[in-house]
């Protein structure tokens, strides 16, 4: 059982219709167990490792691989991610006394459960010390690796934030105000695009670091990662270990200098860009032409998003996959979401209920200026429970459920201090406007200050 928290959020308000949508949520999470997939892609037969079996899997497109361990002299695990350490230690089981070291770094609060690979906690979504001590451990590792050795690399989301390593120039407080400017308007494109140029292991430089070692990469992320079909791709990507894509520091800058939040960068940072500064370009992508390097993806938003589907189905609702990758604003998603529920139980359009409306994908929550603790989950479903206590939309009969697959979401108390907390999530229905009132939560207030993590809790 992955939500751990399951008997106290179903012990209140439509109990039987939170049990359901929360067991949806469990399917598609084994959907997509990064422990279980893993294990799937990558098998040990006596003195010979097994990579592939599954094409839908097969990012690079170079098709199956087999690993001779008696040629190999060392084998590495390094990453980070929010959701990492379950592949890894899917890793430590498959290879056994064959891996001789590894490193990764996982968000703060999680617990580590490896044995044999070094965890380092850092920060998410804001970068901090243990995210660069995390970075530097991996850079350490990989530095003087052979030709006659293997790395594997594990990132997910979350990748971004937990392994940054500044470049030369650019601090650690620089990275931080970056990402701040991201939660505040709401876009990690902001993030993505400065990091390419400011971190010395993204955009395939960590790659660099492991030429001449073959490296098998595996890779999560809510969508599919753009398959190669056997050709270095023009893309880029926020995974460190993802070759660089072409060279368009132009063009970046001048989609950038648009931007309302360009003159809120550092000023390190708008310093290089306003002198084109190459030393701080992305590496050439012929120079990864002869890498030994192949990238499979075990997990997908697709199969959480199909394996919730079958479960509701299992439990004899009819599910529906409305979107597999929704990338909208929590707000806008809860308001249409909320109304097409409506329209099904009212009307019976477009869904005769008992129905499941399935969404996967990518929501984000401009804060401003606001103090409060929140995730994009967690002000998606309160404003749908709003909702459903008054107006229009109100309605006994419907429940949501919203999750990080990840495990946590947004910040939680990182950025305010005092004990850690960080959700995944959250669970309303037509009561939860009426418990709100019997404990002194001010729902509106609590939404126009991005507090929704502390508003469910209470």
């Amino acid at each position: 059982m992955y939500i751990k928290n399951r008997e106290e959020l179903t012990s209140h308000g439509d109990q039987e219709g939170r049990s359901l949508a929360l067991e949806i949520l469990e399917g598609g999470l084994t959907a997509a167990d990064p422990y279980v997939n893993t294990q799937k892609l990558i098998r040990r037969e006596g003195n010979k490792l097994l990579i592939g079996g599954h094409p839908e899997m097969d990012v690079s497109g170079y098709g199956d691989e087999v690993v001779d361990l008696s040629e190999i002299k060392n084998i590495y695990v390094v990453g980070a991610g929010k959701s990492v350490q379950r592949q890894a230690k899917a890793l430590e089981d498959i290879l056994g006394d064959r891996l001789t070291a590894g490193a990764i770094t996982i968000k703060r609060g999680e617990e580590p459960i490896l044995e044999r690979i070094e965890v380092t906690e850092g920060a998410h979504p804001v970068p901090d010390e243990g995210s660069v001590a995390g970075t530097q451990k991996i850079v350490d590792l990989v530095r003087n690796v052979g030709e006659k050795d293997l790395v594997f690399t594990v990132y997910s989301d979350g990748a971004s934030s937990l392994s940054p390593l500044p470049a030369e120039g650019i601090t650690l407080d620089d990275m931080r105000a970056l990402y701040k400017l991201a939660i505040k308007y709401g876009s990690q494109g902001i993030i993505i695009t400065p990091m390419g140029y400011f971190s010395q292991v993204s955009r395939g430089r960590l790659m660099k670091l492991i030429h001449p070692a073959r490296s098998i990469n595996l890779i999560m992320q809510v969508g599919l990662f753009d398959r190669w079909h056997g050709q270095l791709p023009k893309n880029s990507s926020f995974v460190p270990s993802w070759p660089p894509g072409i060279r368009r520091m132009e063009d970046d800058i001048l989609a950038n200098q648009d931007q309302p939040w360009w003159d809120e960068l550092p000023d390190a940072m708008r310093s290089v860009f306003a002198r084109r500064d190459p030393a701080y370009d992305v590496p050439k992508l012929e120079e990864f032409a002869n890498m030994r390097f192949s990238f499979w993806q075990p997990i997908n938003l697709y199969q959480m998003v199909e394996g919730a589907r079958a479960t509701a189905e299992k439990l004899g609702l009819k599910g529906v996959v409305l979107s597999s990758h929704l990338a909208t604003l929590s707000s806008s998603a809860a308001s249409v979401l909320a109304h097409i529920a409506h329209e099904c139980e009212e009307y019976g359009r477009p869904f005769e209920p008992p129905v499941a409306l399935i969404t996967g994908g990518h929501l984000d929550v401009p804060t401003g200026n606001a103090t409060g603790v929140g995730g994009r989950n967690q002000e998606f479903i309160l404003l749908w429970g709003r909702s459903l206590g008054s107006g229009r939309l109100a309605s006994k009969r419907v429940v949501a459920a919203a999750l990080d697959s990840d495990g946590t979401d947004g910040p939680g108390t990182q950025l305010v201090g005092g004990e850690y907390v960080c959700m995944a999530g959250g669970v309303v229905d037509g009561y939860t406007m009426e418990e709100a009132v019997e404990k002194n939560v001010d729902a509106d207030a609590e939404l126009e200050n991005h507090n929704s993590t502390i508003a469910l809790m209470k």
